[in-house]
């Protein structure tokens, strides 16, 4: 891998492959320092590829933000829903905070079903923004800045009425008998506004996990496709989880009670308590299978895969302590917040 890695007729994309590669290797042979020359050089060339931009992720969340400032918490009573025989279930919250492990718990219920991460609710949203801001043709995640206008943000309930019936329509394409339905779009945590008007009868839970433990794991995977943006560069991980981190609090003070905090530490210390809380706050009775997760041979397309055919296992949250002294500028930027 070394001697491929210095020829120069490779391309980006195999010298990031390489670069992650060879860190992996250098992991397993705990040799940290050369780990690190590898994760760091895969991490920049990564980060230069995507070329993401973090000002315009957080200008979405400020727009979001704007629109629900000023928006009762409640729906009008006169804001009647038609019945739907789909119940969804939203995960949110970070990449790498155990979002795979709870829905492939949930989908080993007989009453649920897991769709893992379908992104139907933010191409909907996309179409419904451009409504009020205006000015601007590009899509929702490169939105203008805070400073855009927002023609109106008393969204009406015909809109929602619309993101219910597209959202609902979409779902109803699985073809599924069970009722509840898991969607594991986890950054679907931007649109929990949307959700909770749209869908007063849906479950939202919201992962948690240590800072430290979600950006470390992030950090160190080579995800595939278009990647995770944020995730090749330290201060960016720190920066994106500080906005995320503001978000959550606003919709924690818009919405009371109306999102479930799941602590993926307690979850897997306490597995079998904690599956029940989870279950009841998904109005879903016990179910064995769901301490069998592990045996559900449903496909999984996320980093997690081979973790959730494996039973609950402690520890991994610690995992980062272990490179401290190569993660000082984002433990101590983490620990600012």
């Amino acid at each position: 891998m070394l001697s491929h890695l210095l020829s120069n007729d490779l391309s980006q994309s195999d010298r990031i492959n390489f670069c992650f590669a060879l860190a992996n290797s250098y992991e397993k042979l705990e040799k940290q320092d050369d780990f690190f020359k590898f994760l760091n050089e895969g991490n920049r060339l990564r980060k230069e590829e995507l070329n993401y931009s973090l000002e315009r992720s957080q200008e979405t969340l400020a727009i979001v933000k704007k629109i629900f400032s000023s928006m009762p918490s409640v729906n009008k009573e006169s804001f009647l829903y038609k019945k739907s025989n789909i119940r969804p279930v939203f995960i949110v919250g970070m990449p790498r905070s155990g979002s795979t492990l709870v829905e492939q718990i949930l989908s080993s219920h007989h009453a649920a079903h897991g769709v893992g991460e379908i992104e139907y609710l933010s191409k909907i949203l996309s179409q419904l923004i451009q409504k009020y801001i205006k000015n601007n043709s590009e899509p929702i995640t490169t939105l203008p800045n805070d400073e855009a206008i927002i023609e109106n943000n008393n969204i009406s309930d015909e809109d929602f009425l619309s993101i219910r019936h597209q959202y609902t329509k979409l779902l109803s394409l699985f073809n599924t008998s069970e009722s509840v339905i898991v969607d594991k779009s986890i950054f679907n945590y931007r649109f929990i506004g949307f959700i909770l008007k749209a869908f007063p009868e849906a479950k939202i839970i919201h992962l948690k996990r240590d800072a430290r433990a979600i950006c470390w794991s992030i950090y160190k995977h080579n995800f595939p496709q278009g990647g995770i943006g944020f995730g090749n560069d330290m201060e960016y991980l720190v920066s994106y989880y500080s906005s995320y981190s503001k978000m959550m609090n606003f919709w924690h003070e818009k919405f009371p009670n109306k999102i479930y905090d799941l602590n993926y530490e307690n979850l897997t210390t306490n597995q079998e308590e904690e599956i029940n809380k989870l279950l009841e706050y998904c109005e879903l009775e016990w179910d064995d299978n769901c301490l069998k997760f592990h045996a559900n041979k449903r496909a999984v397309k996320t980093a997690s895969s081979l973790q959730v055919r494996k039973k609950i296992y402690q520890g991994s949250s610690e995992a980062w302590k272990k490179y401290e002294k190569h993660l000082k500028p984002m433990i101590k930027g983490l620990s600012s917040l």
